[in-house]
Formats: C-alpha cells, structure tokens, sequence
C-alpha cells in the first residue's frame, strides 16, 4: 500500500508517504506558505523515495478543520493530482489524525486536539486509542488498531469542551493536549481541569504535547489514511470535499444579510 499525504490545515506544510507501514516526512519551516510550498513538498518528497504518481495507490487529504485557506489549497492539490494520476482520494479528518502521532501513547492518554477558531470558539475533539479486542491498547497505532471517540469533533465554547473532557475521562487518564489552541489556552485549560468539580478534585492529569508534535504532520495524516484505505472510505478528485465545521467569515455574513 503506497499513499500520499497532504498536510496544510496548520501552519506549517507538510506531505508523507505511506509504504506498508513505514512513513517518510517532509515539511517546510516557513508558516502559512501552503500555495508556494505544497507541489515542491510532494516532489521533493517523491525524489527523496524514489516514487513517482503512477506508483501511488490513493492521495490522501487532511480535510479539516483547519486553516480555511489551508483546507482549500491542500483539497485542491490533493484533487489536482488525484485527477492526473488517476488515484482514489481519501478524505482524513484532522483532529482524529492526532492519535495516530508516532508517540507513546498509554492506556491512560486521552488525546485532545485544539485549534483556535476565533469568534469566542475551538475546534477540538477527543480520542482513546484502542485495539482490536476493544481494550485500550498503548502500542502504536497502524491500520490494524482504532481509535475510541470520546468526544466527537466540533466547533465549541473552550469551557463547553472542557467540561465534555472532564465528564468523558477516568480516574488516572492524562488530557495530552495538541493543536495551537492548546498553546493560546493553556492557562485556561489547566484552571479549568486542574480546579475543583462540584467539590471535589478530578483524578486526571493535564499535560501538552512538545513542540515536535503539537502542530498539524502529514505522517499522522497518513496513518490514518491507511486505516481509511483498508475500510475502502475512498471518494474521487469530484466528491473529495472539506471539513470546515462552520460556515468561512464570508459566507456567514453573506448568509445574515
């Protein structure tokens, strides 16, 4: 199985190739540069390996949420070449990419994404890694494994998330945040979660992920995809569609007049 990945909802650019399990990586370090960036990452990318699109048995996307612009340019590439390599696309939801990180996720860890969505909002969800007998599995995820939501990915008030978080959790779980909402809000996350509930404290841990990891990477993207691929979720570069979870600024205004 050989997919590409296209990573540009974040800040940062990035594509991946996954090869029956192994997953190569390159990014540019350089943010919001997606429409200069994105083609020379896949060719740089396919140099690297040693591939070509021909080779390829599906591109794959993160969808969103995201960056609007960045959804756009990389569904627009990901269609593009999709259509001139004649290739399934696959559409990745970028939240749930966070839990297939190349990280040493236990049974305990709770992976919460966060992105800052502006108007008072986060983009957020929350997942458990799981395997195939159901029990919570601390291994590295591959296509074989799955991933348990615990809080299913929308557009939220910061507290309304927390509080879906504090109620979804067990004893013992670590909250492992990503994404730059959990940057942006750390303090407010860690009051939140770290404070008192109805009287008593919460028997959970808070903690954010590294640098390394916090962001966006089309190597989780393309883990996932994998997954997707298996179950056969495949559309074409003509119903390949985003994710944004809410209407773009201009349209919702568009829709109030």
């Amino acid at each position: 199985m050989l997919i590409l990945a296209i990573e540009t909802t974040g800040p940062l650019a990035s594509a991946a190739l996954y090869d029956d399990g192994m997953v190569s990586l390159v990014k540019n370090d350089s943010e919001f540069s997606h429409l200069s960036e994105c083609v020379p990452l896949v060719e740089a990318l396919f140099k690297e390996e040693g591939v070509s699109g021909d080779m390829l048995d599906a591109v794959a996307v993160s969808c969103g949420p995201g960056s609007f612009t960045g959804i756009r340019i990389g569904m627009a590439t990901a269609k593009g070449l999709a259509q001139v390599w004649k290739k399934p696309v696959i559409e990745v939801p970028t939240l749930e990419s966070f839990a297939y990180a190349d990280l040493p996720f236990t049974r305990s860890t709770v992976i919460c994404p966060v992105f800052d969505a502006r108007r008072s909002q986060v983009y957020a969800a929350a997942y458990r890694r799981i395997d195939e007998s159901g029990s919570e599995c601390c291994a590295a995820v591959m296509p074989n494994k799955d991933v348990k939501t615990l809080v299913p990915e929308g557009a939220y008030a910061l507290d309304e998330y927390l509080e879906l978080l504090r109620e979804a959790a067990w004893e013992g779980d670590t909250l492992l945040f990503f994404g730059d909402g959990s940057r942006k809000f750390e303090d407010r996350i860690c009051a939140f979660l770290e404070g008192p509930c109805c009287g008593e404290a919460p028997g959970i841990e808070v903690a954010f992920a590294e640098d390394g990891y916090f962001l966006q990477s089309a190597d989780n993207t393309a883990r996932l995809a994998a997954r997707l691929f298996e179950e056969g979720k495949l559309k074409d570069c003509f119903t390949a569609q985003p994710n944004y979870l809410r209407a773009a600024e201009p349209d919702r205004k568009k829709n109030n007049a």
